[in-house]
């Protein structure tokens, strides 16, 4: 009887699923790329040593350095994840935004049949697209505030034809819409505390090189301590640096701390899967004047 190999490889499948997905999730980018720099800490390290050029005696005040810089660090973390908390969510609120103007316009159509319901649930697709191309590319800014004024048109007819309340939530969420885009584009722009980050990474800079030039007698436990301690400064100085632009996207593709857009993504299916259901044969306008004058 033959044998085969499918069921060994279901296996793996599984447990390499369950370890990416459960155990070492995100995005490896930071791990990796900070891997270069403490390997280069180490291979200097042995440099150093090999050539007997470790002229630092082991103090207790190093710890206290590590410490402080780890304090430093920890102070900009803390900054840069609360704004990296708020940035999560603008994405999804953008999106609710364009849902409510859709469920107007789709209230508006089933009422008065206007093609101007249609052009908005048009043009709330191209908003959506746009939006996040613009965070994807880093260009097209303009053309995002030019898209969402573009709403004015359709929204102009819609005023006489529908109750007051009803244009005042279009305007409203169509305001929110633009307070959101600014709000992403300022925190692409401005960085949190940037003297903080200078000292940080001279801090990180300054303590490698103690490290490296610092005789701590038995090389290879000294050696994994100074790998272990350098790829950590390392990691939490890029790590907060990518938290302070939550939406860089290197190359039209999200980082290890950019937020997700697939929100958006989500939400242009579902406004084109509602502009499709729509009846594509509205009324004419005069009959639209005869229910009135029979009203």
């Amino acid at each position: 009887m033959a044998h085969t190999d499918h069921g060994r490889q279901v296996g793996a499948d599984i447990a390499s699923t369950f370890v990416t997905k459960h155990l070492f999730r995100g995005n490896p980018r930071l791990l990796l790329g900070a891997l270069p720099f403490a390997a280069a800490v180490v291979l200097l390290k042995v440099i150093v040593h090999a050539l007997g050029a470790e002229w630092l005696d082991l103090s207790p005040l190093l710890a206290g350095a590590i410490a402080a810089e780890v304090f430093i660090l920890g102070f900009l973390l803390a900054g840069t994840a609360g704004d990296f908390k708020e940035a999560e969510r603008l994405p999804g609120e953008v999106a609710a935004s364009l849902e409510t103007i859709a469920d107007e316009c789709l209230i508006t159509y089933d009422e008065l049949k206007l093609p101007e319901a249609k052009t908005t649930l048009q043009q709330l697709i191209e908003i959506s697209r746009s939006i996040r191309m613009w965070l994807m590319q880093d260009r097209g800014f303009d053309d995002v505030l030019s898209d969402i004024r573009a709403l004015n048109g359709p929204f102009r007819v819609f005023a006489p034809a529908i109750q007051a309340g009803f244009t005042t939530r279009l305007k409203s969420e169509q305001a929110a819409i633009r307070k959101l885009v600014i709000r992403m584009d300022t925190m692409r722009r401005t960085s949190y505390v940037a003297a903080g980050y200078l000292i940080a990474e001279v801090t990180a800079f300054l303590l490698a090189l103690i490290l490296i030039f610092t005789d701590m007698e038995m090389l290879a436990p000294t050696l994994c301590l100074v790998g272990l301690i350098a790829y950590l400064l390392f990691y939490l100085v890029g790590l907060i640096r990518d938290l302070d632009n939550p939406f860089e996207y290197r190359n039209g593709k999200p980082g290890a701390a950019d937020v997700n857009l697939e929100v958006l993504e989500r939400n242009e299916d579902r406004l084109r899967a509602l502009l499709g259901s729509l009846d594509a044969a509205p009324a004419a306008p005069a009959a639209l004047g005869e229910t009135t004058a029979t009203t």
